[in-house]
C-alpha cells in the first residue's frame, strides 16, 4: 500500500469509523434523556427552590419527558405543538393506535396520502384502509374529510 491515494482512502475510512462510533455513543446518551430528566426532578425536589420556580422547571422537564415518549412511539422527532396535538387527539380519540396517530400528525403537517403511504411502507390501498378505519374511529360524517377535521382540531382549544 505505497500508493498515496490508498493511504488517504484508509485514513478516511478510519476517520469515518471513528465518527460513526462517536455518533453511536451520542445517540445512546440521548436515548436515556427521560431517565436523566426524572433523576433531575428527584434532585430538584430535594433542593430548597421556591415553589413557582420549581414548578416551572418541573413543568418543562415533564413536557420534555412526554415529548420523548411520543417521539419513541411514533419514531420521529416532534415539536412542542406536535406533541400537544397528539396528546389532545389521544385524549379525545383513545381508540386511535400508534400508526393512526402518526397518520394524523402527517396529515396535519400537510403530507399527501401517497407520501404517508411511502413513509409507513404501505401500499396506497393499505393507506385507504387505514384512513377508512380512522374515519370510523374519529366518528366523522360521511362527507367529512379527516384532513378538514384535523385542521379544525388544530385550532380548537
Amino acid at each position: 500500500m505505497s500508493n498515496p491515494s490508498d493511504r488517504v482512502i484508509e485514513a478516511l475510512k478510519a476517520e469515518i469509523a471513528s465518527r460513526e462510533k462517536e455518533l453511536s455513543r451520542l445517540g445512546s446518551l440521548f436515548d436515556g434523556k427521560g431517565a436523566v430528566l426524572r433523576d433531575f426532578l428527584d434532585q430538584l425536589n430535594l433542593l430548597g427552590i421556591d415553589g413557582e420556580a420549581r414548578q416551572m422547571i418541573t413543568d418543562i422537564c415533564l413536557n420534555l419527558i412526554e415529548v420523548e415518549k411520543f417521539e419513541k412511539m411514533l419514531k420521529m422527532s416532534l415539536t412542542e405543538s406536535d406533541t400537544d396535538f397528539i396528546i389532545r387527539l389521544q385524549k379525545i380519540h383513545p381508540a386511535l393506535n400508534e400508526r393512526e396517530l402518526k397518520v394524523c400528525l402527517l396529515l396535519k403537517m400537510n403530507y399527501d396520502p401517497g407520501d404517508i403511504a411511502r413513509t409507513l411502507d404501505v401500499s396506497i390501498r393499505g393507506m385507504e384502509s387505514i384512513r377508512y378505519r380512522m374515519h370510523k374511529k374519529l366518528k366523522l360524517g360521511t362527507h367529512q374529510s379527516i384532513k378538514s377535521y384535523l385542521s379544525e382540531f388544530v385550532f380548537a382549544v
